[in-house]
């Protein structure tokens, strides 16, 4: 991306870059995950991503749900073309993000797009997900607390509670990325299949930072 010579931040002129001064909710209605309409708003985008249809308009990402929406959180790597007017500026050491109705973009130069990113570790997501949506299981000596879909881990050479937590939280970001299932914000119930993609990859991820993993 073009740096600005005169303050080393990205070039703040490209297509569809809205100014950033909002504050991440626009004038009407501040929509939550699991809010259902009848009819997805005027001037929607449909965009499929990873066999799932999902409709984009205003900010907001919706699904079907028998005759009528819901909106849900999008999934990681997925692209818009442009954000609303409303969306801020995050910056994270020298990248920027944009916050737009709880959702953090990272504008993509060669692309010239939008792609759904990882909230910054620590960073408001700017909503709170519903409790339903967060189901953690009991937390035992040397296992770290996790989704419903997270397999349980422990230690095997010794590393520290703190260790084991960043490294859930790595395998979590990289399998979240890999599957385009959050479940940690989850609306829906994921398809079987998503799940198991999800719990091989974490799995897999735990294994080779060298932690012992099961079911329950």
């Amino acid at each position: 991306m073009p740096r600005n010579n005169n303050n080393y931040r990205p070039n703040d002129h490209w297509p569809g870059r809205p100014d950033g001064h909002g504050n991440g909710w626009g004038p009407g209605p501040q929509y939550r995950p699991g809010y259902e309409i009848d009819r997805v708003p005027g001037g929607y985008s449909r965009i499929p991503y990873r066999g799932q249809d999902y409709f984009y308009s205003g900010g907001y990402w919706y699904r079907p749900q028998g005759p009528r929406y819901v909106v849900v959180t999008p999934p990681y790597g997925a692209r818009v073309r442009s954000l609303p007017s409303y969306s801020s500026e995050v910056w994270v050491g020298g990248a920027l993000l944009f916050l737009a109705a709880g959702t953090y973009y990272a504008y993509q130069a060669d692309t010239q797009d939008y792609v759904v990113a990882a909230p910054p570790p620590g960073a408001d997501q700017g909503y709170a997900p519903a409790p339903q949506q967060i189901q953690q299981q009991p937390v035992q000596q040397g296992q770290q607390p996790g989704t419903q879909y997270d397999p349980q881990f422990s230690t095997v050479n010794g590393q520290s509670q703190e260790q084991m937590g960043q490294d859930r939280y790595e395998c979590y970001s990289l399998s979240v990325q890999q599957t385009g299932l959050d479940p940690a914000n989850v609306t829906y119930q994921p398809d079987p299949s998503l799940i198991d993609a999800y719990r091989r990859s974490m799995t897999d991820c735990l294994l080779k930072r060298g932690y012992s993993v099961n079911f329950n």
